[in-house]
């Protein structure tokens, strides 16, 4: 699989499908639910899945699951997606019977970065032997007191000092490569001193902010070990007045521009209260990929835009204000994408250039099997 062979030979349908990852709700491959998924990944309507703790039931199941996932005839490979940093965020689960590992607060006070990247090995070869080829970890937020309840408060910090969480993220991305395991760094610009949740609402961090948060980004950068770096749906007046990270040009150009980083930026989940409450699919799909998002990642869960339940208005008509996970997202997404293409809301450049980086992370895949 080369790059140029792959853009000369997709379709626009095509190329945008390889740039959608899906959540899906079920556990069992002979699932409505999961058969649906399987037909999106054979025909290309998906290029990616992220698996939740309630597609994770134990051991021999996901072993069933992921073997159906991974034997689904497809002409590119999938990237199979689960968020694993240990402590509090494990979706293969201790209680369910995998192994666990420490929180990154916990590793960063007991182990030296050498020890953490041996146990962060462990977890890479976990994570390939249940099926897995991308981790969306380390979270390389700067802690702060008080802590950002979803940060902090979780224990997904490995501290304070910028260079200190670069060493300890550079040992969880060492350790998942050396299994063939892609990794993420999370949550641009920085989310460590944030006062909010964005599953729920906006998150404004013009007061609490400072650039000390990017310092671990760039670090990691010029190692020209990052595979990829997802943004944040947090605001900053000073830099990008109402406009989130995650669609902002400005952040995402001070990435690229400014760190030099090349490879693919995805953002956090877009079922998210911050973005789906305020924006439409439309606005979401358009915006994310002229700001220069490479993956569009949606949960496909409707829990997650609000901690007490489903919103109930919506601003687009098929979009959030369901009880269920909408099995034809993928399909609305591809579609909103051509006609914005057609329309020139988008251009095919844009298109080629996000789908270039996505086949180059895929090519990887393949060379980590040889």
């Amino acid at each position: 699989m080369t790059k140029g062979g792959v853009m000369e030979n997709l379709t626009l349908e095509q190329k945008i499908g390889q740039l959608v990852v899906i959540g899906f709700y079920g556990i069992d491959p002979d699932a409505a639910t999961v058969r649906g998924m399987l037909a999106q990944a054979r025909n290309g309507t998906i290029g990616g899945v992220i698996l939740f703790g309630y597609n994770i039931k134990g051991p021999a199941q996901l072993k069933r699951l992921m073997k159906a996932i991974h034997q689904e005839p497809k002409t590119y490979p999938l990237f199979t997606i689960v968020d694993q940093e240990g402590g509090r965020v494990q979706r293969l689960d201790p209680e369910k019977g995998f192994s666990g590992f420490h929180s990154a607060k916990t590793v960063a006070e007991n182990l030296t970065p050498s020890a953490a990247r041996e146990q962060y090995a462990d977890m890479g070869a976990m994570l390939k032997r249940y099926g897995f080829n991308f981790d969306f970890a380390p979270c390389v937020d700067l802690d702060t007191t008080p802590p950002c309840s979803v940060i902090g408060g979780l224990e997904r910090s490995y501290g304070c000092q910028p260079a200190r969480v670069a060493d300890y993220a550079l040992a969880l991305m060492d350790g998942l490569h050396e299994h063939g395991i892609l990794t993420c760094l999370k949550h641009y610009p920085g989310h460590g001193r944030a006062q909010g949740d964005s599953h729920i609402g906006p998150v404004d961090i013009t007061d609490t902010w400072s650039e000390a948060s990017l310092e671990p980004y760039a670090a990691l950068v010029k190692t020209g070990r990052v595979d990829a770096v997802m943004t944040a749906h947090l605001l900053h007046q000073g830099m990008d007045p109402d406009t989130p990270a995650t669609f902002s040009e400005k952040w995402i150009g001070r990435l690229r521009n400014e760190m030099g980083f090349d490879g693919v930026v995805v953002p956090d989940d877009l079922n998210m209260g911050a973005i789906l409450h305020h924006y439409s699919l439309e606005e979401i799909v358009i915006r994310g990929l002229n700001a220069g998002l490479d993956l569009l990642l949606f949960s496909n869960n409707p829990l997650a835009a609000n901690a007490q339940g489903i919103r109930q208005d919506a601003r687009s008509t098929g979009f959030g204000n369901s009880r269920v996970p909408d099995a034809a997202l993928p399909g609305k997404i591809i579609r909103i994408a051509v006609d914005a293409v057609a329309s020139g809301a988008i251009s095919e450049t844009r298109i080629n250039e996000a789908v270039s980086r996505v086949m180059a992370l895929k090519q990887r895949l393949q060379v980590s099997k040889t």
